[in-house]
């Protein structure tokens, strides 16, 4: 048997935030990540994915390692899981918003879903921190929905595209504002980290300006202090009654299950996976698994809903200059009639090039297929999602190449949600109206994706009574395990993309590490 002070089961964002905290203080810590390496800066990656087209088979795990069985939802969940060291972080879009301060409190202030156990100033500081720790270029000055803040970002926004800027003018006649985005994306030179010099497709940023966790990563094992075990799966958490507990995983393509001991265990492998590995981790003492005296693992799922529309015009608009996010709309997300419905974000950027096609055979076929996008453009959506019984993650009755159950996934539109898709339905018209396309269309009700924001499943309370773990992420009846990231969250981030407030929660649970180891 292996052992460290510190074990963390997950390489994502939340994982490596508090790994590069504790490692930058002296702490040895050992990463298990169920997936293969996966090279930083991504420049390796970038000319696969946009030079020859080629989806690399070496960074994704086999059916039987990574999958999950569903009922519900209208997309593929593997789709949206990226189990590879870094994390589904390695291919985010770097949208970096705050939650609102009535996020924390829907049952109080509009009566529905529940409060968390934190409010808005208490994560109001650490926000700042996890601003500049993953080097965030916005400004306020253009949004007057945005939060309050107690610091600058680090860096100058990325202005409007110009087709953006042409939006703006007419929504503005309309009443409706349209700002600039709040992103992961360097402005500028931040540390030893390149300006943008906008490749356009940042996916697979070459030059690490959209930030990756693989950066922070790659500097916590530089210190020494920091071991990854990829391609490694944790089956299951055995408890110690003192704290901590003992870790059983097995190499991918090993046969013998090994063990490592650690003080401190902390899971970090996302909603879905973090669910159910405490569900399978039982024993005598927790027959229904860790953190489950309350039967809460795996409840309060959720997701954001996002829903696509989609816009027609005559004139040419010259779309997808800029490969990041510009334009974005808070202005609906505290909206008078919310708790008749939940909150709903507007993302209104010509980012995505989802109709380009890529099938072209001669240097001449690019420009007719790409003509008409000239005057497309998409906006999305994105809903809050108030937690329900009928929304969870349980064990599924198909097995992995070991054995164990994956996670299943069961998940009911209620009421709520529909009257919510009617809200954000109410609004893309009033865009419509605004901008006058000749043409438009909306997604239908049953027609939509989560944007890869999975949440709930170990959220936080304050006893076992009505939660898995406290505000820091400690499962509230075994010492020294701890669940973090947005497996956390009590029902979704509000309308907010959850990134960002996931760092945040992880650099207030890394001080509390801190302080007590």
């Amino acid at each position: 048997m292996t052992e460290s002070r510190i074990a963390i089961i997950g390489s994502g964002i939340v994982g490596t935030t508090i790994a590069y905290q504790l490692t930058g203080q002296g702490h040895e810590v050992v990463i298990f990540e169920k997936g293969p390496g996966y090279p930083y800066p991504h420049a390796q990656q970038w000319q696969e994915n946009t030079v020859y087209f080629h989806d690399n088979p070496d960074y994704s795990l086999a059916p039987d390692l990574k999958g999950s069985t569903t009922d519900g939802i209208p997309f593929s969940l593997e789709g949206e899981r990226f189990m590879r060291v870094g994390g589904s972080a390695t291919a985010w879009e770097g949208i970096s918003i705050r939650m609102m301060p009535t996020d924390f409190q829907t049952r109080t202030l509009f009566g529905y879903g529940d409060d968390w156990a934190i409010t808005y100033d208490e994560l109001e500081p650490y926000y700042g921190q996890a601003e500049s720790l993953i080097g965030v270029s916005g400004t306020d000055d253009d949004n007057p929905f945005a939060p309050p803040r107690s610091t600058p970002y680090p860096m100058g926004h990325f202005p409007l595209a110009y087709d953006d800027q042409i939006m703006q003018v007419r929504l503005a006649e309309a009443g409706i504002t349209l700002h600039t985005t709040p992103q992961a994306r360097t402005r500028e030179t931040y540390g030893d980290r390149a300006g943008c010099q906008n490749f356009g497709t940042c996916r697979f940023c070459p030059i690490g300006a959209r930030y990756s966790p693989n950066y922070h990563l790659t500097k916590a094992i530089a210190t020494g202090l920091c071991t990854v075990m990829t391609s490694t799966t944790v089956r299951r958490i055995v408890p110690d009654a003192n704290g901590g507990g003992v870790i059983v995983y097995r190499e991918n393509d090993d046969a013998e299950d090994q063990e490592h001991r650690a003080d401190v265990i902390i899971v970090a492998a996302g909603a879905v996976e973090s669910a159910r590995l405490l569900l399978l981790s039982t024993d005598a003492t927790h027959p229904d698994g860790l953190g489950n005296a309350g039967g809460w693992v795996g409840r309060g799922l959720a997701f954001h809903h996002v829903w696509e529309g989609r816009m027609f015009y005559d004139e040419a608009l010259y779309p997808f200059r800029f490969g990041g996010w510009t334009g974005q709309s808070l202005q609906f997300v505290d909206a008078p009639t919310r708790g008749e419905h939940a909150s709903v974000k507007v993302e209104f950027s010509s980012r995505k090039a989802y109709d380009a096609p890529r099938n072209w055979e001669t240097a001449r076929d690019p420009q007719p297929a790409l003509a008409p996008l000239l005057g497309w453009r998409q906006m999305i959506l994105q809903a809050e999602v108030p937690a329900s019984d009928e929304k969870f993650v349980a064990l599924s009755g198909e097995l992995d190449r070991y054995g164990d159950p994956f996670a299943h996934v069961h998940y009911t539109f209620t009421d709520f949600d529909t009257a919510t898709y009617d809200f954000s339905r109410a609004v893309f018209d009033q865009f419509v109206s605004a901008t006058r396309p000749t043409r438009s269309e909306f997604a239908p009700v049953d027609w939509w994706t989560s944007g890869s924001h999975h949440m709930g499943t170990c959220r936080m309370g304050t006893s076992a009574d009505d939660s898995v773990v406290d505000s820091f992420g400690q499962i509230h009846d075994v010492p020294g395990i701890f669940v973090v990231g947005g497996s956390n969250f009590v029902g979704t981030s509000g309308a907010a993309n959850p990134t960002l407030t996931m760092v945040a929660l992880a650099l207030r649970t890394a001080e509390l590490l801190l302080e007590t180891l």
